[in-house]
């Protein structure tokens, strides 16, 4: 349950930065308004003893935010967010077999299997779209997501997700402001969207890595892109009909996923 409501707004949070004209400058204040709202849960429970997470997860959160935004800066969201969120489950299944002692039983795997076949169909659309760079992109996005979730998933199994995630999201701020050399201007700009997606992010990432407390990181990971069809249909675009195939074909990996 967790992890569904997650997938909510988190589709909501990215129509918003989909809508957005300076996307990296609204993440970049998304990140800092998290930082600084969840300052007193690093203070209380810091999380530093996993420090190398945390800054491979701030890095990792860099390159996802840069590779999303390029993604929707060139295509529908109806093909980029789907393929970014739902390229995700397979490695970090693969992921958390390797690296955290995970292995996926029968059903998980018959899951992901059909979310993979979704995926390629709403690939295969978007380049038939002329969406091939959108394509490229979200597919980028989508190891950034395999990564940082398979970090986050060792991370919070050590400390507290509060902490954690305010550390990871707040550096992640402060590295995408440099990056638009603090451009007031961009930031004042991007300063509503940036609070909207900020309570957005905040809210999903918390509950997903609370379930990564409780459950195998490739469980809860392939679970959460039941997003995939919420965002088509928070989209406002009229997505082909291979794309709404293959976002079924997800939706039902995910649900297999969940046992």
């Amino acid at each position: 349950m967790l992890v569904l409501v997650a997938a909510v707004v988190h589709a909501g949070w990215n129509r918003v930065l989909h809508a957005e004209a300076d996307r990296v400058a609204a993440m970049a204040v998304a990140g800092l308004v998290i930082g600084v709202v969840l300052l007193p849960g690093i203070v209380i429970s810091p999380p530093w003893v996993v420090l190398p997470l945390v800054l491979a997860s701030a890095g990792t959160h860099v390159a996802y935010a840069l590779g999303l935004s390029a993604a929707y800066r060139r295509g529908a969201l109806s093909v980029a967010y789907p393929l970014g969120r739902g390229v995700a489950p397979l490695l970090v299944t693969l992921g958390g077999c390797l690296l955290l002692a995970e292995p996926p039983d029968g059903q998980a795997l018959i899951g992901a299997i059909s979310l993979a076949i979704g995926l390629v169909l709403i690939a295969v659309s978007g380049r038939q779209a002329g969406q091939g760079a959108a394509v490229a992109f979200a597919l980028l996005t989508g190891l950034t997501i395999a990564v940082y979730s398979v970090v986050d998933a060792a991370a919070v199994r050590q400390v507290s997700p509060v902490g954690y995630l305010g550390a990871v999201l707040g550096i992640q701020g402060v590295l995408l402001t440099l990056l638009v050399r603090g451009n007031r201007t961009r930031l004042r700009r991007g300063l509503r969207s940036g609070v909207l997606i900020a309570i957005g992010a905040v809210a999903a990432y918390l509950l997903v890595l609370f379930a990564f407390q409780q459950a195998p990181a490739g469980r809860v990971s392939t679970l959460r892109e039941s997003s995939v069809l919420i965002g088509l249909m928070l989209s406002g675009e009229r997505p082909a009909p291979i794309v709404w195939a293959g976002a079924g074909l997800v939706l039902i990996g995910a649900l297999l996923a969940a046992g």
